[in-house]
């Protein structure tokens, strides 16, 4: 009896012993991550003054607010990549997860033939390198007159949604039984109404997903831009618009340039922090779809 109680203490403690050993390494890895940005709102909030000192807090004791104040003002042209930027992301979040479920609800549930090669077709486009389409892409936006207007960064994406989006979709719609879209069908629904009134309301987790994932790709995207945007254009988005103002060749302070990163941040993190639990439950669910 007494070896019993001896044996269960000594793997309580082994488990405690073990939780206490994630916890540290957890919180390890979340300082480690963090430390980056806390530099960057740490120098933000320096006086010009002190930023080449190599320091993060100031020596007086001044937090200085005039680098935000300055970027938001009228004489500076960030709150216009901050519509562009916003302008594309809500159409971009809004529209590949809405063309990607259209298109996941075909290979699904929809019946024709050729269906799963199709689908193949559509998987293996995943292999081709981004950097192999930057030139005939280029051409025909040209000859279409969209460069150096924001038609590049969002009309494309609406052509699908992307392989790794309606890849995830279907994966998804394959766990909803056919039997709920066949009591449907025996309603009189046709395969739109199905789709709206019965997938989609079941789908929000992974529509969340794929909507949160595209607005901060499509946030954070700096190529696109660089590609067909002059640095004249009145359609320049915020990763770019930063890069060319606040850059290495810029004449701001690091300051500043620390806290127009720290501004463009906070949508993302904003956006993570309030559909967090659906988007744990959308690649939960996702992954679990055999």
């Amino acid at each position: 009896m007494q070896s019993a109680t001896v044996n269960r203490r000594a793997a309580a403690a082994r488990r405690i012993a073990g939780s206490a050993a994630s916890y540290l390494v957890l919180c390890v890895l979340v300082l480690f991550f963090l430390f980056p940005l806390f530099v960057m709102l740490a120098i933000s909030i320096l006086p010009d003054s002190e930023v080449n000192t190599q320091v993060l807090f100031s020596r007086q004791g001044i937090i200085n607010l005039g680098t935000y104040l300055s970027i938001l003002s009228g004489g500076s042209r960030y709150l216009m990549y901050l519509k562009n930027s916003l302008l594309v992301g809500l159409i971009v979040g809004i529209g590949i997860p809405l063309v990607s479920s259209l298109c996941a609800y075909g290979f699904c549930k929809l019946e024709f033939k050729g269906r799963d090669l199709m689908f193949g077709i559509v998987l293996s486009t995943m292999m081709i390198p981004a950097v192999v389409t930057i030139i005939p892409l280029y051409t025909i936006y040209a000859r279409l007159g969209w460069v150096d207007t924001l038609l590049p960064m969002w009309v494309p994406s609406l052509f699908g949604g992307g392989a790794v989006n309606i890849f995830l979709m279907r994966q998804f719609m394959r766990g909803i039984p056919n039997d709920l879209l066949s009591a449907a069908k025996l309603d009189g629904a046709n395969s739109l109404v199905i789709f709206v009134r019965v997938m989609l309301p079941l789908c929000v987790p992974v529509f969340l997903y794929v909507g949160v994932t595209s607005f901060m790709g499509s946030w954070n995207d700096f190529m696109t831009p660089y590609t067909y945007l002059n640095r004249s254009s009145d359609s320049i988005t915020l990763a770019l618009g930063i890069y060319f103002d606040y850059g290495p060749q810029s004449t701001h302070f690091a300051n500043v340039a620390m806290a127009a990163g720290v501004i463009m941040i906070l949508p993302c993190a904003v956006l993570f922090f309030v559909f967090q639990r659906y988007l744990m439950e959308g690649v939960a669910s996702t992954g679990l779809k055999d």
